[in-house]
């Protein structure tokens, strides 16, 4: 990983910190398809309900997807 590049946890952090500020809900789902395994981070109104919503990752959830990670830490690895 390069010197400027934020680790997945990171960039996990700093999304939450954004939707916080826009009075949004974050999820992580192991409902990515791609054949690589890994989470999506879906970010959302908080009227939504996205572990309800249809047709997987690709679906009408797929507005919402924010980031995709094939690994996620338990802490930072900058």
């Amino acid at each position: 990983m390069s010197d400027s590049t934020l680790c997945n946890w990171c960039l996990l952090r700093l999304i939450k910190r954004r939707a916080k500020a826009e009075n949004k809900k974050v999820t992580i789902l192991c409902d990515a398809n791609w054949g690589l395994g890994g989470v999506n981070v879906y970010v959302y109104p908080k009227n939504v309900d996205i572990r309800k919503m249809k047709d997987g990752e690709d679906g009408a959830k797929k507005k919402y997807r924010t980031a995709w990670f094939q690994e996620l830490s338990q802490s930072c690895c900058c």
